[in-house]
């Protein structure tokens, strides 16, 4: 009688762990990212840097997600305002695994957005 029960408690705590974790990673992503392309001295070279460091961090974690190119909209704002890139990282997790009595599905989505400030004096 207990053991559907605490089959179902542990793929639920397994799925939170696997959500977590890659919440964790995608966040850590965005901000490599976002910070590399901030150092960027052209937009051209802030959206190739910001894509290659958030996919280098994915794939170092074993993740492959879409990475689209970073905002770059407001990098070159008029003089005295403060410059901003922004990266957002979108990455959908397999819960495949987790079809105990139906818990999990085909995957869930984790979606981060990081903005890290271009260095004035670059």
């Amino acid at each position: 009688m207990f053991v559907p029960l605490f089959l179902v408690l542990v793929s639920l705590v397994v799925m939170a762990g696997r959500i977590r974790t890659a919440d964790g990673i995608v966040v850590e992503a965005a901000r490599d990212g976002a910070r590399a392309a901030s150092l960027a001295d052209t937009t051209t070279g802030a959206r190739i840097a910001g894509v290659a460091a958030a996919d280098d961090t994915l794939q170092s974690q074993g993740m492959s997600c879409a990475v689209p190119a970073p905002n770059t909209s407001n990098m070159f704002p008029a003089l005295g305002a403060i410059g901003t890139v922004s990266v957002t990282v979108t990455c959908h997790i397999s819960m495949a695994g987790l079809l105990v009595a139906g818990i999990g599905g085909p995957s869930v989505t984790v979606s981060e957005k990081f903005v890290a400030v271009v260095d004035t004096y670059r």
